[in-house]
């Protein structure tokens, strides 16, 4: 009967819309709210504490402060992952297609004229450079403008990128840019001159690449082949798809965009799981080692560095959330491969990495996590104590036993 249809949708949507990973309802966690800048978190697993069995701490999820809650805030959390950390359009697609509403929250509000802190207010993961501060000559941006080499200069003297903020809309009309460096405003579908016009099209550009990279980062694969010739491959095949894709997307939004960073991760990820490989193969073939490892801190360095700008992109956002919230797993991820260099220098860079993360693992992350942060700086502390060692058997010291 109808009745009973209606009933059965309802109880669907009840569950498409509240539950968590894995499929669980909760009688209370479930009814807490979404914004696009929570102020708390969920945590699966529970934190291991208290004697807990690690099969059934699986079960518990746990709602975690992420930031300080004045009294009568409301408590919220995010149901994008990721795509948090993405622009207006997407974060409110993915709402739409995966929980069946449109977000409201202050992120997502545009500022009106009147407000004083419009330059801060819009899409902030979807700026770009200003089309008036910095003309294109055609549909790409300038290659000193794209790569925004000198942004983190002190030097007054260096090339600095401008960038407009988008407001916050589904199609490019609404998507007007507000640069405040020249406090100039840029309209998707300007009235007058065909300079106005060309800039507009820098709108559009940035819409047409959004959706382009979030229909690549939605649909990503590797195939699934058993063989592993096959897989090793296929990993390289998605990779070089996803640089084609991180090329156009730096060309035509710049480097501060959140198209450019999640390819970045993207590729870092693939990275990160190749460097374990190679390190397993050093030793097989001496000839070929010296070349190995000079590729090896080539691309570690690479990854470091896209790492850093993606802590800065991060914070930029001015989210309550630690941008170890999305950051994590790769910062572990690159700590561990430089202490597997097994080398002092890159073992205290790969502790320093580590410290970024480690007040958020004892908060937010299971036992065996906080085990792993642990045993990444335990490694360089036992270097350096072996280092000392060795420094305390030398020449001078033996000298002193001996008197």
């Amino acid at each position: 009967s109808n009745s009973i249809k209606h009933e059965l949708l309802r109880l669907l949507l009840v569950y498409s819309c509240n539950a968590f990973e894995g499929g669980r309802i909760y009688h209370k966690l479930s009814r807490v709210n979404h914004s696009c800048n929570p102020n708390s978190v969920v945590s699966a697993g529970g934190d291991g504490s208290s004697g807990n069995d690690s099969s059934k701490s699986q079960d518990i999820s746990v709602l975690r402060a992420a930031c300080r809650i004045e009294v009568g805030e409301e408590i919220t959390i995010s149901y994008l992952g990721k795509y948090l950390y993405a622009g207006f359009p997407i974060r409110q697609k993915n709402l739409t297609v995966n929980k069946h509403f449109n977000c409201q929250c202050d992120r997502c509000i545009n500022a009106t004229e009147a407000e004083d802190d419009k330059k801060t207010r819009g899409d902030l993961a979807s700026r770009i450079p200003c089309p008036i501060c910095h003309p294109r000559t055609g549909r790409f941006l300038d290659e000193d403008v794209m790569f925004d080499d000198d942004a983190d200069s002190d030097d007054p003297h260096a090339f600095k990128v401008c960038y407009a903020v988008p407001q916050n809309g589904m199609t490019a009309e609404e998507r007007n840019l507000y640069c405040p460096s020249c406090k100039g405003t840029t309209f998707a579908n300007p009235d007058g001159s065909i300079r106005k016009k060309k800039q507009g099209m820098s709108i559009k550009y940035m819409h047409v690449a959004e959706e382009k990279v979030y229909e690549r980062l939605a649909g990503n694969g590797t195939g699934g082949s058993d063989d592993k010739a096959s897989q090793d491959e296929d990993v390289h095949t998605e990779r070089d798809i996803d640089q084609q894709f991180l090329q156009m997307a730096t060309s035509t939004c710049g480097s501060q965009h959140w198209t450019v960073h999640f390819l970045n991760l993207s590729i870092m990820e693939e990275s990160l799981a190749s460097f374990h490989s190679t390190l397993m193969t050093i030793g097989e073939n001496p000839e070929e080692d010296v070349e190995t490892m000079e590729d090896l801190f080539t691309d570690i360095a690479e990854v470091a560095d896209g790492l850093q700008r993606a802590y800065t992109f991060a914070s930029s956002l001015q989210l309550k959330l630690d941008p170890a919230h999305w950051l994590f797993d790769y910062t572990v991820g690159l700590a561990r491969t430089l202490v597997g260099l097994g080398d002092e220098k890159s073992q205290k860079y790969g502790a320093d990495w580590i410290t970024r993360v480690e007040n958020y693992a004892q908060k937010f992350e299971a036992q065996d996590m906080q085990k792993v942060v642990k045993a990444i700086k335990d490694a360089w502390n036992r270097g350096q104590k072996h280092s000392d060692e060795k420094e305390g058997d030398g020449p001078d010291r033996k000298r002193r036993k001996n008197h």
